[in-house]
C-alpha cells in the first residue's frame, strides 16, 4: 500500500482510536464512570472524561500513543495542550452537574508495537494541575 500523507493520517487516527480503547478499558477497570470520549467543547477536545469513584473527581484524561520510537508519548502533552484541557475543565465546571467537583488532569500513555498491539500503558494521575497552563 502506498505511503501517502492521507494514508499516514489514517494510520495515526486508527492508532489513536485503539489507544483510546485501551485507556478507556483501563479507567473502567479502576472503577471510573466514563462520561464521554472525544468530548468536543467548541475547538477544544477531551479524549476521555470520567468520574473517579474514590473521590468523585472529574477526570480529564489525555491519551497519547506511540508505535515504536524512543520517546515517551506522554512527553507530547505540551503547554498548549495543558492550556486547552484547563480551559475545557473551566467550561465543564460551569455546568450545574459538575459544579463543586474536584478536577484532575491525567495522562495515559500507550506504547504500541508495529502491529498496533499495546505493549505498555502508563497512567499518570495528576500529570499537571490548573496552575501549569
Amino acid at each position: 500500500m502506498p505511503t501517502t500523507p492521507a494514508h499516514l493520517a489514517a494510520l495515526r487516527a486508527q492508532r489513536g482510536r485503539h489507544a483510546e480503547d485501551v485507556a478507556e478499558a483501563h479507567l473502567r477497570g479502576l472503577g471510573h464512570e466514563v462520561l464521554a470520549r472525544n468530548l468536543r467543547l467548541g475547538h477544544l477536545e477531551v479524549d476521555l472524561l470520567s468520574l473517579d469513584p474514590r473521590d468523585g473527581a472529574l477526570v480529564l484524561t489525555e491519551v497519547k500513543a506511540r508505535a515504536g520510537g524512543r520517546h515517551a508519548p506522554e512527553l507530547r502533552v505540551d503547554r498548549a495542550k495543558r492550556r486547552h484541557l484547563i480551559l475545557a475543565a473551566r467550561l465543564l465546571l460551569q455546568r450545574a452537574s459538575f459544579r463543586r467537583r474536584a478536577v484532575r488532569f491525567d495522562v495515559i500513555a500507550v506504547q504500541l508495537d508495529p502491529t498496533g498491539k499495546p505493549i505498555d500503558l502508563r497512567h499518570i494521575p495528576r500529570a499537571f494541575d490548573a496552575n501549569d497552563g
